[in-house]
């Protein structure tokens, strides 16, 4: 990671330096600036906005620290005892105003909240002010840019078309037999995005009615339903192609055991629509104007949903953000002010998912759909869906 592009993001942000705290490998941006080393003992990364950045590090470690990258990158600075490296965190570190640590308020973003309570109060009481590295964490580790944006357009497209082929394999189903199985249609996605070159953490959700409910229901072999006619179908579902910088698609979309879906039904679909279109309306203008945070794009959702009736029902946050990562669920900003209140900017080169949903008792219901950020221009990559699929005229 180029360490000059790190000091004017630091600066960006106000601070004098970043300071990173860990021990034994467990703080990803440590591992990510300094690379996979054998370390042992609390180890401090601090990054000056101007100046050569340190390790202030434990002697048993530096046997691992001396090879020349890391020397050309670091200055180390030593200690043996407790004492010393307070000591040493005093010299070096209580010499700036500002500092940026890896913590958030409450601690309400655990992905941020990596520095330790008392490393924190110490720097605190050497008279620093310190600053929370949430916004500089996602520069470095949530941005997918152009060419994951590509990647995660064709994700997108893959997964879109796998859905229409679910969706009519439940009608031929019915047809034939009269049932489908939530099992059977979760294991006919993942082998179709398996045959496609594609990789996921975990299965696909395939819900009906009241299992839909649960946002996070999934079947398994000891607990599954068979989809009839008359069920509320719920298929909620993720992956990307496999390789380096590839980027996730998640996607969800709703269909009815029939060829007309009911009133109640449309309805309640119209009203996550609603509040799913008017989180794009929003991004779309305040995106060019301005730096949004995730929690504002959250407010616009819940009110919509509140509003139409259904507010008790809409239990989990609006979208979270997504990357090249080992699951869908990525480092950056999330659309949240629901589980937690995500004050983080919706930087440029990332994307998100906008998927608000109503669990009343009876059936659940959500839209999903990817967006991405692309220079203030927001980009729909993931597909809108615009009324409930009517399974049974996909045989027509």
């Amino acid at each position: 990671m180029n360490i000059k592009n790190l000091q004017n993001l630091i600066k960006k942000e106000g601070a004098d330096a970043w300071v990173i705290v860990d021990y034994e490998n467990h703080n990803p941006s440590l591992l990510k600036i300094l690379g996979e080393k054998m370390l042992t003992r609390k180890i401090i990364m601090v990054i000056p906005s101007e100046e050569k950045p340190f390790l202030i590090t434990h002697a048993i470690d530096t046997v691992y620290l001396k090879d020349e990258t890391t020397l050309e990158k670091f200055d180390l600075k030593v200690y043996h005892t407790w004492q010393e490296m307070l000591a040493l965190e005093k010299e070096f570190i209580g010499k700036y105003q500002k500092i940026l640590m890896d913590i958030s308020e409450f601690g309400l973003l655990p992905r941020v909240s990596l520095a330790d309570y008392g490393s924190v109060e110490y720097l605190k009481g050497l008279g620093l002010k310190i600053l929370p590295s949430a916004n500089l964490l996602q520069k470095i580790t949530a941005v997918v840019g152009e060419k994951g944006l590509e990647s995660q357009r064709r994700a997108c497209e893959m997964s879109l078309k796998i859905k229409d082929e679910a969706f009519r394999l439940i009608a031929l189903e019915l047809s034939q037999k009269g049932y489908s199985d939530e099992l059977d249609i979760q294991a006919f996605i993942g082998k179709r995005y398996e045959e496609e070159g594609m990789e996921f953490d975990e299965l696909p959700l395939v819900a009906i009615g009241p299992n839909a409910s649960d946002p996070h229901y999934t079947p398994t072999p000891q607990a599954h339903s068979r989809i009839k006619m008359g069920d509320v179908v719920l298929i909620d579902m993720w992956a990307k192609f496999k390789g380096k910088g590839e980027v996730y698609s998640d996607i969800t979309w709703m269909g009815y055991c029939g060829r007309e879906v009911p009133k109640i039904v449309e309805e309640r679909f119209e009203l996550v629509k609603k509040a799913r279109d008017g989180v794009i309306s929003f991004l779309s203008e305040e995106l060019l104007k301005r730096e949004v945070c995730g929690y504002e794009a959250d407010d616009v959702a819940r009110r919509i949903i509140t509003e139409g009736g259904f507010g008790e029902y809409f239990i989990h946050r609006v979208g979270h953000n997504i990357s090249d990562d080992v699951s869908p669920h990525g480092p950056g900003a999330n659309l949240d002010n629901y589980e937690s209140h995500d004050f983080r900017r919706l930087e440029s080169g990332t994307s998100f998912s906008d998927e608000p949903g109503i669990y009343a008792p009876d059936f659940g219901v959500r839209s999903e759909t990817d967006l991405h950020n692309q220079n203030g221009k927001l980009i729909v990559v993931g597909g809108l869906q615009d009324k409930v699929i009517p399974i049974m005229s996909l045989l027509d």
